[in-house]
């Protein structure tokens, strides 16, 4: 008992003209612009966050070390800046005279 079934060398595709019936193309339906367009709406409209990084302040005479955002106020890390990236802690700027 062998059953053959045939099997159609093209796909079963309904007529070109099936999705303009309506008056619109899936790629121009209003609920597929629409949804695109509110998209790009609410991401223009929303503010970028301020990104805060990590930063790891080191004297530069003891070695100390304090993990601080960069938006943080560097003296109340319990640091002082000498220079771009220089720290002395309290105890070694008291000790150097910076303090």
């Amino acid at each position: 008992m062998s059953s053959s079934t045939s099997i159609p060398s093209q796909p079963h595709r309904s007529s070109s003209t099936s999705s303009t019936e309506s008056g619109h193309s899936t790629a121009t339906s209003p609920s597929c612009y629409s949804g695109h367009h509110r998209f790009s709406m609410d991401a223009a409209a929303a503010p970028p966050r301020p990104v805060a990084s990590v930063e790891i302040l080191r004297c530069m005479r003891c070695a100390r070390s304090v993990e601080a955002t960069s938006t943080d106020d560097v003296s109340s890390t319990g640091m002082v800046r000498i220079a771009h990236n220089l720290y002395y802690c309290e105890r070694c700027a008291k000790m150097v005279g910076y303090k």
